[in-house]
Protein backbone atom coordinates (compact mmCIF):
# COMPACT_ATOMS: atom_id res chain seq x y z
CA UNK A 1 0.00 0.00 0.00
CA UNK A 2 1.69 3.66 -1.34
CA UNK A 3 1.46 5.60 1.84
CA UNK A 4 1.24 9.33 2.34
CA UNK A 5 4.23 11.56 2.73
CA UNK A 6 3.99 14.26 5.85
CA UNK A 7 5.38 16.87 2.92
CA UNK A 8 2.45 15.23 0.67
CA UNK A 9 -0.13 15.41 3.18
CA UNK A 10 1.12 19.43 3.62
CA UNK A 11 1.18 19.68 0.18
CA UNK A 12 -2.59 18.41 -0.28
CA UNK A 13 -3.54 20.48 2.32
CA UNK A 14 -2.79 23.44 1.20
CA UNK A 15 -4.26 22.61 -1.91
CA UNK A 16 -7.53 22.18 -0.49
CA UNK A 17 -6.87 25.41 1.26
CA UNK A 18 -6.07 27.52 -1.61
CA UNK A 19 -8.86 25.57 -3.98
CA UNK A 20 -11.52 26.42 -1.01
CA UNK A 21 -10.94 30.14 -0.89
CA UNK A 22 -10.81 30.42 -4.74
CA UNK A 23 -14.73 28.71 -4.67
CA UNK A 24 -15.24 31.16 -1.67
CA UNK A 25 -14.72 34.44 -3.54
CA UNK A 26 -15.88 33.23 -6.72
CA UNK A 27 -19.20 32.53 -4.83
CA UNK A 28 -18.67 35.98 -2.32
CA UNK A 29 -19.13 33.52 0.32
CA UNK A 30 -18.31 34.04 3.90
CA UNK A 31 -16.74 31.68 6.28
CA UNK A 32 -20.17 31.91 8.22
CA UNK A 33 -21.91 31.47 4.74
CA UNK A 34 -20.14 28.31 4.13
CA UNK A 35 -20.72 26.54 7.94
CA UNK A 36 -24.28 26.97 7.61
CA UNK A 37 -24.42 25.37 4.01
CA UNK A 38 -21.86 22.80 5.06
CA UNK A 39 -23.86 22.19 8.26
CA UNK A 40 -20.19 22.52 9.74
CA UNK A 41 -19.31 24.46 12.99
CA UNK A 42 -17.89 27.84 12.15
CA UNK A 43 -15.10 27.45 14.23
CA UNK A 44 -13.84 24.34 12.03
CA UNK A 45 -14.76 26.07 8.79
CA UNK A 46 -12.26 28.82 10.02
CA UNK A 47 -9.66 26.37 11.08
CA UNK A 48 -10.05 24.88 8.26
CA UNK A 49 -9.27 28.14 5.78
CA UNK A 50 -6.73 28.96 8.48
CA UNK A 51 -4.77 26.25 7.84
CA UNK A 52 -4.66 25.27 11.34
CA UNK A 53 -6.68 21.60 10.46
CA UNK A 54 -4.27 19.96 8.39
CA UNK A 55 -5.84 16.89 8.36
CA UNK A 56 -9.85 17.75 7.65
CA UNK A 57 -11.46 14.63 7.62
CA UNK A 58 -13.28 13.04 4.34
CA UNK A 59 -16.71 13.78 5.34
CA UNK A 60 -16.04 17.43 6.32
CA UNK A 61 -14.19 18.17 2.88
CA UNK A 62 -17.49 15.80 1.87
CA UNK A 63 -20.25 18.23 3.30
CA UNK A 64 -17.67 21.62 2.20
CA UNK A 65 -17.63 20.22 -1.43
CA UNK A 66 -21.56 19.69 -1.61
CA UNK A 67 -22.17 22.33 -0.13
CA UNK A 68 -19.89 24.94 -3.20
CA UNK A 69 -21.76 22.61 -5.43
CA UNK A 70 -18.29 21.39 -6.43
CA UNK A 71 -16.64 18.37 -6.12
CA UNK A 72 -13.91 16.52 -3.98
CA UNK A 73 -11.67 16.07 -7.14
CA UNK A 74 -12.07 20.31 -7.85
CA UNK A 75 -11.08 20.81 -3.93
CA UNK A 76 -8.03 18.59 -4.16
CA UNK A 77 -7.09 19.84 -7.36
CA UNK A 78 -7.68 16.65 -9.26
CA UNK A 79 -9.95 18.79 -11.38
CA UNK A 80 -9.47 19.42 -14.95
CA UNK A 81 -11.82 21.67 -16.79
CA UNK A 82 -12.55 19.35 -19.31
CA UNK A 83 -14.66 17.65 -16.74
CA UNK A 84 -16.51 20.24 -16.57
CA UNK A 85 -16.90 20.58 -20.62
CA UNK A 86 -18.05 16.90 -20.49
CA UNK A 87 -20.41 17.54 -17.75
CA UNK A 88 -22.34 20.37 -19.76
CA UNK A 89 -22.29 18.66 -22.82
CA UNK A 90 -23.85 15.15 -21.34
CA UNK A 91 -26.24 17.86 -19.77
CA UNK A 92 -27.13 19.66 -23.21
CA UNK A 93 -27.32 16.00 -24.48
CA UNK A 94 -30.28 15.32 -22.38
CA UNK A 95 -31.92 18.18 -23.12
CA UNK A 96 -31.44 17.64 -26.63
CA UNK A 97 -33.08 14.05 -26.24
CA UNK A 98 -36.13 15.62 -23.84
CA UNK A 99 -36.89 18.13 -26.32
CA UNK A 100 -36.86 15.72 -29.83
CA UNK A 101 -39.28 13.66 -27.81
CA UNK A 102 -41.35 16.45 -26.84
CA UNK A 103 -41.36 16.84 -30.75
CA UNK A 104 -42.19 13.74 -31.54
CA UNK A 105 -45.37 13.56 -28.84
CA UNK A 106 -46.36 16.87 -30.00
CA UNK A 107 -45.89 15.52 -33.96
CA UNK A 108 -47.67 12.21 -33.36
CA UNK A 109 -50.32 13.77 -31.32
CA UNK A 110 -51.04 16.16 -34.48
CA UNK A 111 -51.78 13.13 -36.64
Amino acid sequence: MNEITKEQSEKLTDIVIANLCAELSKRNWSLKMLSEKADLPYESVKKLVNGKIRKPSLISLWQVSNALGCSLDKLTGRYHPSDETFRQIAKGTSEIYRILENIDTLSRNAL
